[in-house]
């Protein structure tokens, strides 16, 4: 069966060929290439826009005018093309922890089970700087490379599992996700939540990140951080130009200078403006 010019658009604009038997050194590259050319971020949602599921308006957003998106739009285009190809996926939701285990969290990210040769696989390109560049195998307690970062997957009973990152000396949960069924009906409502409810966490921040095999580079609000295999550097982003030009230089990003200006005064300014007096009284 022919790809839909949504998947098609997707699959070439990554320089990627399809293998004649599906195999994972493919999911391999489409998740490593995806990861470094599609940045995470949360730009829609802070500028009130609306954000569509349609594969066709992800495709659009993403692949064409380079926009990129969160976890809804990224795994749910990485998803149909897979499934487009004949592999063995399954839509599952996850609880995201990032190590407090004490609030209550609803199943707000989305991620990709992938079966093949009899070995599953958590296939992820929608989590940000900790998300992994590479498929993580479903083996239990084993500590596994992906770039920069070291993952293992933890059994919790019941069919859930934890994903952990090493941060520093120790691990560092990210989500916890189970083995039900879910469909583009549950996707919907985790959606609405974290594009609309003011408590997202998509709603109070300004997050921008792309993802590569050996550097990872991250707009958070006032602060850009790059890290590498020698370590981490962090800029204070102390100009609405200076953000234009991080967005554009470094994520491929062009925005209306009154857009920027806005994102600059909105998420910027408070913190500029709180270091200041931190740094005077």
């Amino acid at each position: 069966m022919p790809l839909s010019s949504s998947l098609q658009n997707y699959l070439s604009d990554l320089g990627l060929v399809v293998p004649e038997q599906p195999n994972i050194k493919f999911v391999q590259a489409l998740q490593a290439e995806h990861v470094a050319r599609y940045s995470f971020n949360s730009l829609a949602v802070v500028l009130g826009e609306d954000i569509s599921l349609d594969l066709d308006a992800i495709s659009q957003k993403i692949v064409t005018r380079s926009l990129g998106g969160y976890c809804f739009e990224h795994n749910k285009l990485t998803f149909e093309l897979l499934k487009a190809l004949g592999y063995d996926v399954q839509l599952k939701l996850a609880r995201v922890l990032n190590n407090n285990f004490e609030r209550e969290a609803g199943r707000t990210h989305r991620v990709t089970l992938l079966t093949l040769e009899g070995v599953s696989y958590l296939v992820d390109t929608g989590f940000g700087g900790n998300g992994p560049i590479a498929p993580l195998r479903l083996d239990i307690n084993t500590q596994q490379v992906a770039g920069l970062d070291r993952y293992r997957m933890l059994a919790k009973g019941k069919g859930e599992y934890d994903l952990q990152v090493v941060k520093g000396d120790d691990y560092f949960t990210l989500y916890r996700f189970d083995n039900a069924t879910y469909s583009d009906a549950d996707c919907a409502l985790g959606h609405f939540y974290s594009h609309k409810n003011s408590n997202a966490v998509f709603l109070k921040n300004l997050m921008v990140t792309l993802k590569k095999q050996d550097q990872t580079i991250a707009l958070v609000n006032a602060e850009l951080t790059i890290r590498d295999s020698q370590g981490e550097q962090k800029l204070l982003i102390e100009s609405p130009e200076s953000l234009g030009n991080i967005l554009s230089s470094e994520f491929d990003i062009i925005l209306e200078p009154a857009v920027i200006e806005h994102l600059f005064i909105r998420f910027l300014v408070p913190i500029l403006t709180e270091d200041k007096v931190g740094i005077t009284s």
